[in-house]
């Protein structure tokens, strides 16, 4: 069992060690980690941070030693066992020198159905996950495995461009294979075509991706609150339990009534806001496809696309700047893309240079009658230079290679606006005075009736 030598981008493994983070969190494990295997070892490939996890990226370990892993990787199904110790199955493992004896894990498989490794949790203490932490598990995966698609196709891209390239000049070399130079051409470009379509697809869900885990981090401070005031509820009943049978004050009759009041008031509270959280989520991150027409409010759905945005720590601020009140019938899920990737490339991009902490990111918006929709993204940053206007939407083009850029973002961006919701986008940007994207789209008309 050998998994391919594909060289992971920084971008992807950045992305991954926020996932592992965050799946640790929620499960409330000291270890998330993703899996690498070789020839003849298995790799800690990526690895959550948190300082009572004894597992490092980078360490490597033997194959055939009845690690958990290889049971996953074997069967191509999750794995869970609750305690490694009472089974003489798991007992004698090599984590159990960890301290780690409990484990939940599914495999991560190339989209040539080849074994990449495992995503898994483990615990040092007895553990039986319920089945919400399975299908998170298993989103987590497809989140990752779309990961390796866009790798794939990323691979495919550059070969391609490497293919016509050598054509182009053995053309211009030799005029007698000019036929044959063009017919590889043609075969290259339907190629590009249809990967095209694949990439944006790829690129969605990486998009959504990025959402769950911003999502998940916005989520987890109304239901902790949540928590609180049960318990505090809890606490009170308890109280009130024993004293009802002793009798009461009416001022301790009156205390017990107004607690219980404000920790049901916040219990309330806390848990709409959670549950606005969860409604504006499946709007952004539903999967019907781009062609699926959606009625959303327009400032409302900015707002969840720039907390998801901003799950990633930085210094810079998002502004939202749509009026209240605006609400359109569209193409959701291509414009959410869009919008998600011009944000996260103004807070990696514009602010190089700039003063940590005042980067503004300006999200503008109106409605034209019933026919179109206007968009702006404007930052205060450091500007673009002229000579990279022209490029910017060209694959593969990015000015801060070998740094975690892949040069797609934008690319996908323009093809997104262009082809999924039929409208333009423009670039006006100033050196040292910030850069504007505007964005302008119509809106989908009702068929005419009969």
């Amino acid at each position: 069992m050998s998994s391919r030598k594909h060289i992971i981008p920084d971008s992807f493994l950045e992305s991954w060690q926020n996932i592992v983070d965050v799946m640790a969190a929620i499960f409330n494990v000291p270890a998330g980690l993703i899996m690498r295997v070789h020839e003849e070892e298995i790799e800690v490939l990526v690895t959550s941070r948190a300082d009572d996890n004894p597992y490092i990226a980078g360490h490597r370990a033997k194959l055939n030693t009845g690690l958990y892993c290889e049971t996953v990787m074997a069967s191509r199904a999750v794995l869970q066992v609750p305690n490694a110790l009472t089974s003489r199955q798991w007992k004698d493992n090599p984590d159990v020198e960890l301290d780690m004896i409990a484990y939940v894990g599914v495999p991560l498989v190339w989209p040539d159905d080849e074994v990449f490794g495992t995503i898994c949790v483990l615990d040092n203490k007895t553990r039986v996950f319920q089945d919400k932490y399975i299908e998170l598990m298993w989103e987590l995966k497809n989140r990752i495995e779309s990961d390796f698609k866009l790798l794939d196709q990323h691979r495919y891209l550059e070969d391609s461009n490497r293919r016509l390239l050598a054509a182009q000049q053995r053309q211009a070399a030799d005029a007698v294979e000019l036929g044959e130079a063009n017919r590889q051409l043609s075969a290259a470009l339907a190629a590009l075509t249809q990967m095209q379509s694949e990439l944006l697809q790829s690129a969605k869900n990486a998009a959504l991706g990025t959402l769950v885990a911003g999502v998940s981090h916005e989520l987890s401070t109304p239901i902790g609150n949540s928590l609180m005031a049960a318990g505090a509820i809890q606490h009170q009943v308890g109280e009130f339990a024993l004293k009802a049978g002793t009798g009461m004050t009416r001022s301790e009759m009156q205390g017990f009534i107004g607690g219980i009041r404000d920790g049901a008031d916040m219990l309330v509270h806390n848990l709409d806001r959670a549950a606005t959280l969860v409604s504006n989520f499946k709007k952004i991150a539903s999967n019907d496809g781009p062609m699926a027409l959606c009625s959303f409010n327009l400032r409302d759905t900015v707002d969840t696309i720039i907390a998801a945005a901003l799950f990633r720590p930085t210094p810079h601020r998002v502004v939202n700047a749509i009026p209240e009140g605006i609400v359109i019938t569209a193409y959701l899920a291509p414009f959410s893309d869009v919008l998600t990737e011009l944000i996260e490339n103004a807070l990696r991009h514009a602010f190089a240079g700039v003063a940590s902490g005042s980067g503004t990111v300006t999200v503008s918006g109106r409605v034209s009658g019933e026919a179109m929709v206007y968009v702006g993204v404007h930052d205060n940053g450091c500007g673009i230079a002229s000579e990279h206007i022209e490029r910017l939407f060209d694959p593969f083009f990015t000015t801060t290679l070998g740094q975690g850029s892949s040069g797609l973002g934008l690319h996908t961006v323009y093809n997104q606006v262009h082809k999924a919701l039929g409208g333009k986008i423009q670039v006006d940007s100033t050196l040292g005075a910030g850069s504007g994207f505007s964005l302008a789209f119509p809106l989908p008309q009702p068929p005419a009736r009969p």
